[in-house]
């Protein structure tokens, strides 16, 4: 079988020859070929990460860019973006108030962490409402084909809607502690403003449904360490659930981005229909084995991940290396539902080796 063809025997529900090999290496590619990292992504196709996926052998599925961009329909409400000197700066103008986030960059982590939050307490929720209201996306098929094209047999571009209500204010806009406080102190103004996000996604989803993509990622980077049962179930629960019914309903397919703890949330994961949990790390890096994981997934969802960034990179030694990934191979003996991919992202300080010893590795104990 084509690379891709075993991607998409796995989310059709078959099973490929042998365990498909998919991997996130845009981070590592930045780093280690020293391209600058723009945090508005990829506007044309990357010829030198394509090359790199071919020298490896993995299938690409994100971190291509945008494949929309997102409008706003009032001209009194605009984005403004701008880079200086290692700060990456997002302002939002509207008539109801005015949000900045700001992110600084670090070179050690050739990442932008973030110094100050867009959200700083829910007085700022009308101003994302009346954003949210007006936002719509105009579709960039002719960008995803040209991937598509590039990439050949190791083409597999997830499109990717932007973060749902319950990501938006814990895992990206306002950070933990300040939204921890907002659902205790004022549950009411947070569920608006979720379910305000939510719908604006649904539209927005609707204007991309009939795209050339297969799967559909959200990235919400989950952790049950922070977002309970009752956090999911009030917040989440509903709106995974129509998501994935609406992809299935045009016969395609739905992955979470957890990058996070993922014990509880497989279950509930499964529960909602969703397809794949992606960016799912198993034990040392968080509680479970890839055998607990599977167990808590159940046999119908799709495990996408594998290798904790402490043993990709290089504070692990190759043999530690090896029988991580064999372990994680070892599911497949109970359910064929399973990707071999990262915990997240290839960490930049993986061996260039090592990333090269997954093909074999995959072939040696990954067949079916």
């Amino acid at each position: 079988m084509k690379p891709n063809e075993r991607v998409r025997a796995v989310y059709q529900g078959r099973v490929p020859d042998r365990v498909p090999l998919i991997l996130d290496l845009s981070h590592w590619y930045k780093k280690n070929r020293g391209v600058p990292f723009d945090l508005a992504g990829f506007t044309a196709v990357e010829e030198g990460l394509v090359a790199l996926h071919r020298e490896i052998g993995a299938v690409a599925y994100c971190e291509m860019g945008s494949f929309y961009a997102l409008e706003s329909r009032d001209p009194e409400v605009r984005f403004e973006r701008s880079t200086a000197d290692g700060v990456f700066t997002t302002r939002i103008v509207t008539p109801l108030g005015t949000l900045h986030e700001e992110r600084v960059f670090n070179p050690a982590s050739y990442s932008y962490g973030i110094r100050k939050y867009l959200l700083e307490s829910p007085a700022d929720f009308p101003i994302v409402e009346h954003l949210m209201a007006r936002l719509a996306c105009r579709p960039k098929w002719e960008y995803y084909r040209a991937w598509q094209a590039a990439l050949g047999d190791l083409a597999f571009p997830y499109a990717q809607l932007p973060y749902s209500g319950s990501g938006y204010l814990m895992a990206r806009y306002m950070g933990v502690e300040e939204a921890v406080y907002a659902v205790q102190d004022q549950p009411a103004a947070v569920r608006s403003l979720v379910e305000a996000i939510n719908a604006c996604n649904l539209r927005l989803l609707e204007t991309l449904l009939d795209g050339p993509f297969e799967t559909l990622l959200i990235s919400d980077n989950y952790d049950s360490n922070v977002q309970t049962r009752e956090f999911f179930d009030t917040y989440v629960r509903d709106y995974y659930t129509e998501v994935a019914r609406r992809l299935h309903a045009r016969g395609k397919h739905l992955a979470i981005h957890v990058d996070g703890e993922s014990r509880g949330i497989l279950g509930w994961l499964a529960e909602c229909g969703v397809d794949c949990a992606d960016a799912v790390t198993p034990h040392p890096m968080f509680a479970q084995t890839p055998a607990q994981m599977r167990a808590a997934a159940g046999p119908g969802l799709i495990l996408s991940g594998g290798i904790p960034a402490t043993i990709f990179g290089r504070r692990a030694t190759d043999d530690e290396f090896v029988e991580c990934v064999k372990r994680w191979l070892d599911t497949r003996l109970e359910s064929p539902r399973l990707l071999m991919a990262a915990g997240d992202q290839v960490p930049t300080d993986a061996p260039f080796h090592r990333i090269a010893m997954l093909p074999e590795l995959v072939d040696r104990y990954g067949r079916y």
